[in-house]
């Protein structure tokens, strides 16, 4: 796809996003036209909040800061049209990936239903690391609601991503500096 289409596609969802009653989300409030991660929060806090079938506590501060340092390509630490579009795409996968193993019907996930939607995504992980995630991102039900499930998958691939650019030899080994494992721990 052009850079031009995707520019026009993404003004046309923010635009969608922008003007839905349920957002609220003025053009007042945005004159950058750049989403921070209150108006991030805002937006999809609204959105999310239509999806009845879905158990949810709503969008962290923290989910939508991670968020945002996946997507924010520019180092402006907010989101722009395009990268909006990119991340908005992604959440609309989550959803279906989370609709097609929530196999209850429960509008949240067993660690049954997390673990195969994880691989379905893409992500092949030890069981080790998946009872890591668990651990991390269930309720006290030990239930994995969406909010819950999107901030993981966007920690994963951030994660997957990083990794991937840093193993330069493709050989699945990396080096990392003290400062470097802070930076990428801390941030990621």
């Amino acid at each position: 796809m052009t850079t031009w289409r995707r520019s026009f596609r993404a003004r046309t969802i923010w635009t969608r996003v922008r003007l839905t009653p349920a957002s609220r989300v003025s053009s007042d409030s945005l004159p950058d036209m750049e989403i921070s991660i209150n108006e991030l929060q805002t937006i999809l806090n609204r959105i999310i909040s239509k999806h009845k079938d879905l158990k949810t506590d709503g969008f962290t501060k923290e989910a939508c800061r991670s968020m945002i340092n996946l997507m924010d390509s520019d180092g402006s630490g907010k989101l722009g049209l395009v990268e909006f579009h990119v991340l908005w795409e992604k959440i609309k996968r989550y959803l279906t990936v989370f609709r097609n193993y929530d196999l209850d019907k429960s509008g949240t996930m067993s660690s049954y239903e997390m673990r195969m939607a994880l691989e379905s995504a893409g992500f092949k992980l030890t069981n080790h690391l998946f009872q890591l995630i668990i651990l991390r991102y269930t309720e006290e039900d030990m239930a994995v609601d969406f909010d819950n499930f999107v901030t993981c998958l966007v920690r994963l691939e951030s994660m997957f991503k990083t990794f991937k650019i840093m193993d330069t030899d493709a050989d699945g080994v990396i080096t990392l500096n003290f400062s470097q494992w802070l930076s990428l721990t801390m941030f990621a």
